[in-house]
């Protein structure tokens, strides 16, 4: 038997552009990384570690779906949180209302840059260290680490 956190690092977005700046931020660290490039690859993520942070893009095309998701996921999964990365064309979206909005939904925080990439990697190990740890066993522990395909959604 050994111990593994039910948290994860979850990344949502079409491209993975935030995810490698913030994998390279935790190089030497603990916390597992998953990237989806759907709202339901991240809510079956954030089912099988209900502690997670997660992270979402929200563009003008998913700026709807993106606030239904962040209070969706507050009262489904109390333990996670949320955090965006908004993709908005600044002359149709104030920046202002666009933060207040996506934080009323429940984003913890709202990251305007890649060079908010550490401030991203700090709270994903604060939240990853303060996830409680449970006994898994040897072959549980490995199957959570490979990378295959089943932990991103097309």
């Amino acid at each position: 038997m050994t111990t593994m956190t039910n948290c994860q690092l979850i990344f949502c977005e079409k491209a993975s552009r935030c995810a490698p700046v913030v994998r390279r931020e935790l190089a030497n660290k603990a916390v597992r990384i998953v990237e989806t490039r759907s709202l339901a690859g991240c809510e079956a993520a954030i089912a099988e570690s209900p502690e997670s942070l997660v992270v979402i893009e929200a563009t003008a095309s998913n700026l709807t779906s993106v606030v239904d998701f962040l209070v969706r996921l507050r009262d489904s999964f109390p333990q996670a949180a949320a955090v965006t990365v908004p993709v908005v064309d600044s002359a149709t979206y104030d920046s202002v209302k666009l933060e207040l909005l996506l934080a009323e939904a429940g984003a913890i925080g709202v990251f305007r840059s890649l060079l908010d990439a550490p401030a991203i990697a700090r709270m994903a190990e604060r939240k990853f260290q303060a996830s409680p740890a449970s006994d898994v066993s040897l072959q549980e522990f490995v199957a959570a680490r490979l990378p295959w395909p089943t932990h991103t959604t097309p």
